[in-house]
């Protein structure tokens, strides 16, 4: 995992290549998939990543599947070389084909324009909500603040960081001797609440 750069720029990938466009053919997500990751290769100072759809109308789950989908697998395997990654620009039926595609998946994902999570259970749901609120956080204070253990705490936030919701870095803790870490939410997020 990279470390944070609290002063870095976020990197914006843009899916549309011009306005008003109907996406449909998994072939082509799989090219524009492609050529997203090979963007973040050659960038390695990019700890942020922007999904940005503006110009897409519609797409169609296969479509969302192949460019988001798989895009998240590698992103929670810890493989795209990002540490958070937000949508905006979805439209009602971009962010539904992308629903559908990571509910099937398992998945999540920030959908930045409504601060919220996208394909995710109400628990996972109402832990990202605790998060944005807090902004810069450790475990504790989320078991703390939503009144559940330590260990499930630290389960949603695997699944958040896993998702890119969140950036984790991991910190010494001598006086547990496990591991722990630091989390903190995209600016760009925690600037949304209260709008």
């Amino acid at each position: 995992m990279k470390p944070m750069h609290h002063g870095a720029p976020a990197h914006t990938f843009r899916v549309a290549d011009k306005e008003h466009q109907f996406l449909a053919f998994r072939d082509e997500a799989a090219q524009k998939r492609n050529v997203l990751e090979r963007e973040l290769a050659t960038k390695p100072e990019i700890a942020e990543l922007v999904i940005d759809f503006r110009g897409v109308d519609a797409m169609t789950n296969s479509y969302a599947d192949e460019l988001i989908g798989k895009f998240y697998v590698t992103l929670a395997a810890g493989d795209a070389g990002v540490s958070t990654v937000e949508l905006v620009g979805l439209s009602e039926e971009t962010r539904d084909a992308i629903t559908v595609c990571l509910e099937r998946r398992k998945l999540a994902a920030v959908d930045a324009d409504l601060g919220k999570l996208l394909g995710q259970s109400a628990a996972i749901d109402e832990t990202y909500s605790c998060v944005v609120r807090l902004g810069e956080f450790r475990a504790g204070d989320v078991a703390e603040s939503m009144g559940i253990s330590l260990t499930n705490a630290n389960n949603r936030l695997k699944r958040l960081a896993e998702a890119g919701a969140v950036h984790r870095e991991r910190v010494a803790s001598p006086e547990h001797g496990g591991r722990e870490f630091n989390y903190r939410v995209p600016r760009s997020i925690t600037s949304t609440v209260g709008r």
